[in-house]
């Protein structure tokens, strides 16, 4: 548009030059209705209301800009317009508080109107706005802002949130952030990384996302993942497969979480920077770049800014860094298509800093939450159905859609967190466990895996009643595992589905100023109720029922309820299939292992193991379940663990009679036949152990992954499970002092 300088005035709905035919005297009907309105008001006491109320002030801006074909709105007809916008002043000024009301969102239509239809005025708005906001860049239609400070999370997480520039459009009512970038610290050295370029919010409209790419890595310690043995696979080599590096460290966090006194500054091991310095709101904005107050340099600079975040951001230079890879004969990933392009992206992303772009100045979530006066936080929090009603509204009128999620988690990080909390001291001890492991180590320590999200939609659901569940739910009509081994130039999809949904259901208590509406703790009365409830439960599934809910009472906690489901049918590529049986086989093994550890030989005189539920077997019969390989492919997991609490039991009890039939018949040379005996039972364990572990065989492994494979890629329909996820309440109880509700 010509008055504003709109770059593509057909996006732009309200701006769009009138389309009406328009008289040859543009400005002769503007003129009759003025003085129409200047007779009306001072002839009657209506019209003076009606000029008050500023409707008749907007409807002569209206016929002004028709004559000069400069209308907002200018696909509705101009008497359809003025009838619909006088219907509604008539209405309001039936009561003298709908009049009100009325007439103070008129004025600020009236101001925009003014704005949007005149060059002259939009051009002094822009530049006294220039000269009273210093701290932002107003520009034609738009306010723009950049170098914001970063919003340092140091709430329930710890982490560092940084949008490098927001563009407000007060024509379109729409907000753009450019440059977005995540850091989140899950643990000590174990980040969670996310970037997008570009966020579109179409206010009442909806929510637009581009692609988005994470990353969850060890951070640092990753690189000393190097270090691990490259030993050959020798039976008797006792030596780990996974070393004590730091990534293993960072794998085997406890539950507690953060050793807050020695873990290094939050910005710093987010960002790789040491400048960054707290600062309070007011400081933030004075630290926003202030641009030129003439039209043309500040369009010149704002473009210039937009391209700036753009060529800089780390998506920018991972993408070009992909493209300039397979100019290279020989070299990169042999990408086929856009989602080979976008794994190979979040590949080489997973090598940069979690936040790449920190400002100077960073605000903490604390500081924003304190930022509003005592007297009025206290009346919002008497006020927890507006929260209700404004979160109703953003949510009913905001759909979310994102182009793609991809993100990326390195392949040794899983490697080292499979030997901590799988593998253990167990490859140590068993060849056939530390050769399966070095299996699972050549197909993830190189590689990294990218999971991939595409065309999703999102949206929730509020209620105005506090006595119903929030609900969310999500879609995904594509989903696709990669894995890369950037090295070799390897680059496949392992697993791909039709699609997914999840939907999430969270009680309406956890919004913040809800603790009025969270249910009391259990009291010993309430106790007894529960357990008569379970007593007199009508079946086994309703008691187990009441159990748990007395559980989560007496613990004080409540519960998020999520359900996801993928889309049948599925495809995998074999080489994870043989990584999923190589998986299986050894953690079968491991199970083994644990279950002889409690069967070990302690002594000569220990009796052997018994078992009221393990019945017995006769030795002929015994040998021949090992002998007979058909049986041991065809059986189930149900009979091969019978078979070996059968045998375990039966060979225990061999061991014991022959020891005490020696400790009976022989008294001058105890020592010699007591060690002997010892030998005798350590001999069979091992035995045992290996002739049982020998029966977990790769055919029979192989076989049945292959079938269940095979099996999905057959079926239609969808594959989901649902869960609960605990929230303790300790937390959002009501605190002493809090007034009464005044709309609860």
């Amino acid at each position: 548009m010509a008055i504003l300088g709109a770059e593509n005035p057909e996006e732009l709905p309200m701006l769009r030059t009138s389309t009406e035919k328009q008289t040859p005297g543009g400005l002769a009907t503007p003129m009759v209705w003025t003085a129409v309105a200047v007779v009306l008001v001072a002839a009657t006491q209506w019209a003076r209301r009606w000029l008050v109320s500023g409707a008749a002030v907007e409807s002569l801006l209206l016929l002004y800009g028709y004559g000069m074909g400069t209308r907002i709105f200018p696909d509705v007809p101009i008497w359809s317009l003025l009838a619909l916008f006088n219907l509604a002043y008539a209405v309001c000024s039936t009561s003298w508080l709908f009049w009100a009301l009325f007439t103070a969102a008129c004025y600020p239509i009236v101001a925009l109107t003014c704005m949007l239809q005149f060059k002259v005025v939009s051009e002094a708005a822009r530049k006294n706005l220039r000269r009273l906001l210093k701290e932002l860049h107003f520009t034609r239609d738009k306010i723009a802002l950049f170098n914001l400070p970063a919003l340092e999370i140091d709430t329930d997480v710890d982490g560092l949130f940084v949008i490098r520039g927001v563009t407000i459009s007060l024509s379109s009512l729409t907000i753009v952030a450019h440059g977005i970038e995540l850091g989140l610290k899950i643990g000590d050295g174990i980040e969670f990384a996310a970037c997008c370029d570009r966020v579109h919010i179409a206010l009442f409209r909806k929510v637009e996302v581009s692609h988005v790419y994470g990353s969850i890595k060890g951070g640092k310690p990753e690189l000393f993942f190097g270090d691990l043995d490259e030993e050959g696979d020798r039976a008797d080599n006792d030596v780990p497969v996974f070393g004590e590096t730091a990534l293993l460290r960072a794998a085997t966090l406890s539950a507690d979480g953060f050793n807050r006194k020695d873990r290094p500054k939050l910005r710093q091991s987010l960002t790789g920077v040491s400048w960054m310095k707290d600062s309070s709101p007011r400081a933030g904005l004075e630290s926003v770049t202030a641009l030129s107050a003439d039209d043309g340099k500040a369009e010149e600079q704002y473009h210039s800014m937009l391209k700036d975040i753009c060529l800089t951001s780390t998506l920018h230079e991972a993408r070009s860094k992909v493209k300039a890879t397979q100019n290279e004969e020989g070299q990169g990933f042999k990408l086929t298509n856009e989602k080979d392009e976008r794994a190979a992206i979040c590949a080489e992303l997973h090598k940069l800093p979690s936040v790449a772009h920190p400002p100077s100045r960073s605000v903490r979530v604390t500081t924003l939450q304190t930022l509003a006066p005592l007297k009025v936080r206290n009346f919002m929090q008497r006020m927890p159905f507006m929260y209700r009603l404004l979160l109703a509204a953003v949510a009913y009128f905001h759909r979310i859609s994102i182009q793609s999620i991809n993100v990326a988690a390195s392949g040794a990080f899983v490697a080292a967190t499979l030997q901590s909390k799988v593998f253990k001291h167990y490859a140590s001890e068993n060849a056939d466990i530390r050769r399966l492991e070095r299996r699972i180590k050549s197909w993830l320590a190189d590689a990294n895996f990218c999971l991939q999200l595409g065309d999703i939609h999102s949206h929730a659901h509020v209620p105005l009643s506090s006595s119903y569940e929030i609900s969310a739910y999500l879609r995904t009509d594509d989903l696709v595992a990669t894995r890369m081994v950037p090295e070799q130039g390897v680059l496949e999809r392992v697993v791909r589905l039709g699609g997914a949904d999840a939907q999430c259901f969270i009680p309406a208590f956890l919004i913040p100023h809800h603790e009025h509406v969270i249910p009391p703790k259990i009291s010993a009365k309430d106790e007894e109720h529960y357990k008569q409830e379970i007593e007199t439960a009508d079946g086994e599934p309703k008691a187990k029922q009441g159990e748990l809910e007395l559980e989560r009472a007496q613990k004080d906690e409540t519960v998020i309820r999520v359900s996801a489901h993928v889309s049948l049918p599925a495809s995998f590529d074999q080489s994870l299939l043989d990584f999923t049986g190589a998986l299986v086989k050894a953690t079968k093994i491991i199970e083994i292992e644990k279950e002889f550890d409690g069967y070990a030989p302690t002594g000569l005189d220990s009796p052997p193991p018994t078992s009221p539920t393990t019945p017995t077997l006769s030795p002929a019969n015994t040998f021949s379940t090992f002998d007979d390989d058909a049986s041991i492919h065809s059986a189930t997991s149900t009979d091969t663990t019978s078979t070996n609490n059968t045998v375990k039991s039966h060979f225990h009890s061999i061991a014991h009679k022959v020891r005490s039939n020696i400790k009976d018949s022989t008294h001058t040379t105890n020592g010699k036949i007591k060690s002997l005996a010892t030998d005798l039972g350590h001999t069979t364990h091992r035995g045992m152990k290996k002739a049982l572990g020998g029966m977990v065989n790769d055919r029979w492994v192989a076989k049945m992954v292959g079938k269940i494979a095979g099996s999905l890629q057959a079926a239609q329909g969808d594959l989901g499970y649902s869960g609960e996820i605990p929230v303790r309440l300790g937390g959002y109880r009501a605190k002493e002092g809090l007034a009464s509700k005044l709309l609860p």
